[in-house]
């Protein structure tokens, strides 16, 4: 017999999962999909009161269209790395619409992007250079996942490394033809006449339906992005009902702090590393290192206040703290980040800070804001007593 505390646990795992994932498919996770598919009406019910989304399930995949409040770089795809990668994924997906989803080799494919990508004085693809294929590599494997191409026969890696086969056949997956994308129109106009568009979308929804939408998908809900939004937290009454609403659709937890509020998972969740910075990936050492020097400098008064429990600092100023910080804690990094050009290592400090709400940049060359976000973290190494009395 299953109960209702079952039950309701599984629909808070389905959320989780379509919140944090791309897309969830069969190949790759059979039961939890089952699982979405089963729980599809309660699901689509609790997303559309509190954050307007739609989901949409199907035999081999299911997926939640997700529309931010506001665009950050903590929403690109996780296997990404650049812009080379989205450039490539547009070529592929542009591929299947061009050729009616027909079979394809990666050598074709890449043949018919290197020639098209050169057109009328575009910088083209050079499947010559390692990192290109590289970055061609990620996207085919980051498709496979999301159940939008499925491999037939030989390998990419093979295809990328320039041994073996050297070629890979794919088919397109039942996800390919059913990709929307949650942007709007206005932004897709801009796009599609060769117009920047804006740095981040214009919120959009009820001020409700932004604070869910922030809570759920950005790393917090700063007060100086959507004072309107925030303010509904500080009504208690308001508050209470966002923290019951959020546990009945998750298992996490709602922190609220003067000029931010966001959503905590708990201690040993599978997901829980994606909050706030993926714990497993090397730069973070370097980012708790960051983060625990600003605290200190914070201290001695010499962070420039920007309002709102936020400051400014400059990319020199960042680069002279990445140096000192490589000096003091490189042996504890890894040979890769100790002998990482120290601008280098800076600008992915600064990347991997902006894509987890801690760092932002303030729309003047080399000026970014520090968010309060970061002065809840820091790094200690055992032995380090300089770094244990600044850290407390």
């Amino acid at each position: 017999m299953i109960t209702s505390h079952a039950l309701e646990d599984d629909v808070k795992t389905c959320a989780e999962a379509l919140i944090d994932r791309p897309i969830v498919t069969a190949a790759h996770d059979r039961p939890l999909l089952e699982k979405i598919r089963r729980n599809g009406p309660a699901l689509q019910n609790a997303f559309s009161r509190f954050t307007g989304w739609r989901l949409q399930t199907h035999a081999e995949f299911a997926r939640l269209v997700k529309t931010p409040a506001r665009a950050e770089a903590s929403h690109g795809l996780p296997w990404a790395r650049g812009w080379r990668d989205y450039a490539l994924l547009a070529w592929v997906l542009w591929y299947g619409e061009h050729t009616g989803g027909r079979k394809f080799t990666v050598s074709q494919i890449a043949e018919e992007i290197r020639v098209r990508s050169g057109e009328e004085g575009a910088r083209g693809v050079d499947w010559g250079a390692r990192d290109q294929r590289l970055a061609a590599r990620r996207v085919f494997h980051g498709l496979e996942e999301m159940g939008i191409l499925r491999l037939q026969d030989g390998s990419v890696d093979e295809w990328a490394e320039r041994n073996g086969k050297q070629d890979a056949l794919y088919a397109w997956g039942d996800a390919g033809w059913r990709l929307h994308v949650g942007l709007p129109a206005a932004e897709l106009e801009a796009l599609a006449a060769g117009r920047a568009p804006a740095p981040a979308l214009s919120p959009e929804g009820t001020d409700e339906i932004r604070l869910y939408r922030t809570l759920l998908l950005n790393p917090a809900l700063f007060r100086r992005d959507d004072p309107d939004a925030f303010r509904l937290l500080d009504v208690p009454e308001q508050r209470e009902l966002v923290r019951r609403n959020l546990k009945k659709l998750t298992h996490w937890e709602l922190e609220v702090t003067r000029e931010y509020a966001r959503v905590l998972r708990p201690a040993g969740s599978a997901d829980a590393i994606q909050t706030p910075i993926p714990l497993a990936a090397g730069i973070a050492h370097v980012v708790l290192c960051f983060c625990g020097l600003l605290r200190t400098r914070h201290a001695e008064g010499r962070l420039v206040n920007a309002g709102g429990d936020a400051f400014l600092v400059d990319a020199g100023r960042i680069e002279q703290e990445v140096a000192e910080l490589q000096e003091r804690f490189g042996g504890k990094w890894g040979k890769t980040l100790r002998e990482q050009p120290v601008r280098s290592l800076a600008a992915e400090l600064i990347a991997e800070m902006e894509m987890w709400g801690m760092l932002r940049g303030t729309g003047e060359a080399g000026q970014y804001f520090v968010l309060p976000t970061a002065g809840r973290l820091s790094a200690h190494y055992g032995g380090d007593t300089a770094a244990a009395h600044e850290n407390g």
